[in-house]
């Protein structure tokens, strides 16, 4: 089996979001215990409302659990070196409309202080990666179909070549075709030695690419 240490570990993991009063708190997320290993696509399959972009949200340390411990990469949730070791993906992909792919890759790329032949070639090879077409690349991004956009917020979570790539709703708005091409890069991110966490509520989209699957509902895990 991969690595020792998983690549994520959660034990109680559990959100609540107050309400005004004590009897409207919502709770999110409810004592999910998880463990993805290094090297395969886990799929988290639930509705919406499941708690499944919360659990992402605490695995970024985008927010704080209200009970329970998550450890990313073997370090705690949040923790700023380990998030250099992580890709995004975002269910919509906000990007700026009045740049071009190749701009808004440079842009991101600045942020991880690469210097330009760096910048260049990492730009150069994820969007080779992702497919986008080279004459759609000098466009700018206002012009790009739902799928070129989602091809770009892939390439951009790539960026820094992570270990470790969370995915929520990757297909989102994606038409038959672009749905399968978004399925094949998944399953490319594996080869390549990735470990994918994808988050869906579509069935058909986890069973097809992920090595295994948990269903969450009413922020619960219920099967895995």
């Amino acid at each position: 089996m991969p690595s020792e240490i998983p690549a994520i570990e959660t034990r109680n993991l559990t959100k609540v979001y107050p309400g005004f009063w004590k009897n409207q708190n919502v709770t999110a997320l409810k004592s999910l215990d998880l463990t993805v290993h290094r090297g395969e696509i886990y799929g988290l399959l639930g509705p919406n409302g499941s708690g499944k972009t919360t659990t992402i949200k605490l695995l970024l340390g985008l927010i704080n659990p209200t009970e329970g411990t998550a450890s990313v990469l073997g370090q705690p949730s949040g923790d700023q070196a380990t998030r250099r070791e992580l890709g995004y993906l975002p269910e919509e992909t906000y990007l700026y409309r009045f740049l071009n792919a190749r701009q808004t890759l440079d842009f991101y790329a600045r942020l991880f202080n690469m210097n330009r032949a760096r910048r260049k070639r990492a730009v150069d090879h994820y969007l080779d990666f992702v497919g986008l077409d080279p004459s759609v690349r000098r466009r700018r991004i206002k012009t790009y179909s739902k799928g070129q956009a989602r091809r770009v917020g892939l390439a951009q979570a790539l960026l820094n070549d992570p270990d470790l790539v969370i995915l929520d709703e990757p297909t989102s708005g994606l038409d038959p075709l672009g749905t399968l091409e978004m399925k094949n890069l998944i399953k490319e991110l594996k080869r390549a030695g990735k470990t994918v966490l994808l988050s869906s509520h579509n069935l058909s989209d986890v069973e097809d690419v992920c090595d295994r699957i948990g269903i969450l509902y009413k922020g619960k895990l219920e099967v895995e």
